[in-house]
């Protein structure tokens, strides 16, 4: 069994778009509309400095998270872990640097990348096992090991402790966040290495989940598990790759994101679960999966990472930036919900 994860063509040969396309197509808008604002209003917004070095850099790790949550919530998925999942591997990278010092360089960044690879695929892994194979509802899951995951990075950290990249590696590895290449051979156009690292990973995501056989499965699980299960797909490793993929997306981003300082701490990427969902959700994605995609995902990222770049901007206090971002998460569910549900509820009232 494949599942087509375009909008179905009802009969009579007549398309009309999904409520997920035209969600997408509404947020996008909105993106349009107030970067039109935003440079009428602000002379720095549409600087190079500020959309590529600032916006696009900052957004660039979150977005390689949020392509790994596309997988898990377009398979009915969810991952409140991926915040710790994030720091866990931070906190390995950055001790497996130190394990390598004495090695050429290049070597034991090399190495450490890949044991942080495995280190985070292992942690999707295991949030998909419990999820898949024992059964335990996903937001009881991964919100026990987000507390798991913290813990264990307190260990690694001798009870928090800030780890820092030896000293011999350090300008090599910042390069990882730092380095810029230029654009078309242009000094004063460039493009920073995690815009260019999230491109890899979204073209690769996007490839998958869209053209492979293994993205139609995705598809099929999270629109129907059951009949997929009839139908000869193994949902229960469908699943749980997914959440194996999105570990590996976490691994990826705690590499990049380690390089702006050199140092990891059990602390960091706390909240960041919530912006990663709320990119994937305002996108387009529902909750109950099925639908969506990676596409509508950049969309909902832009659209934060746009919103998140003007609020300091226009002189907006931290506190109150919390309460933008909660609102705009709020409605976007809200209307999903509304929209899927609330014509079944009104006829039973």
């Amino acid at each position: 069994m494949t599942a087509n994860p375009q909008p179905p063509t009802p009969a009579g040969g007549r398309w009309k778009p999904s409520f997920q396309l035209i969600q997408a197509g509404t947020v996008l808008l909105l993106l349009l509309v107030l970067c039109a604002v935003s440079a009428s209003q602000t002379e720095t917004f549409l600087t190079w400095q500020n959309l590529v070095y600032n916006l696009l850099t900052n957004a660039a790790y979150l977005g390689i998270m949020a392509c790994g949550m596309t997988f898990v919530m377009v398979a009915g998925g969810f991952d409140l872990s991926v915040g710790s999942t994030t720091t866990v591997c931070s906190v390995v990278t950055v001790l497996a640097l130190q394990a390598l010092t004495g090695q050429p360089v290049w070597v034991s960044i090399v190495v450490a990348v890949l044991v942080t690879a495995a280190a985070g695929t292992l942690l999707g892994a295991l949030n998909g096992a419990t999820i898949s194979y024992i059964g335990v509802n996903p937001f009881v899951a991964t919100l026990s090991t987000m507390l798991v995951f913290r813990g264990i990075a307190l260990i690694l950290t001798h009870g928090g402790q800030t780890e820092s990249v030896p000293l011999a590696m350090k300008n090599t590895f910042s390069q990882l966040y730092w380095g810029k290449v230029p654009l078309f051979g242009s000094e004063a156009y460039q493009v920073t290495v995690p815009i260019l690292v999230f491109a890899g990973v979204f073209l690769i995501c996007l490839y998958v989940l869209r053209f492979t056989r293994f993205g139609h499965y995705v598809y099929a699980v999270g629109g129907n598990e059951n009949a997929s299960w009839l139908a000869g797909i193994n949902t229960s490793l469908v699943k749980a790759a997914t959440y194996a993929i999105c570990g590996l997306t976490c691994a990826v981003a705690a590499v990049i994101y380690t390089g702006m300082s050199n140092t990891a701490q059990a602390a960091s990427y706390r909240g960041l679960e919530l912006v990663v969902i709320a990119s994937v959700i305002v996108g387009g994605t529902p909750l109950g999966g099925g639908s969506g995609g990676l596409l509508f995902t950049l969309v909902g990222l832009l659209l934060l990472s746009v919103i998140e770049n003007l609020l300091p901007q226009f002189g907006v206090q931290e506190e109150y930036r919390n309460i933008v971002r909660g609102l705009i998460i709020l409605v976007v569910v809200a209307v999903d919900v509304l929209a899927r549900g609330g014509g079944r509820k009104a006829r039973r009232t």
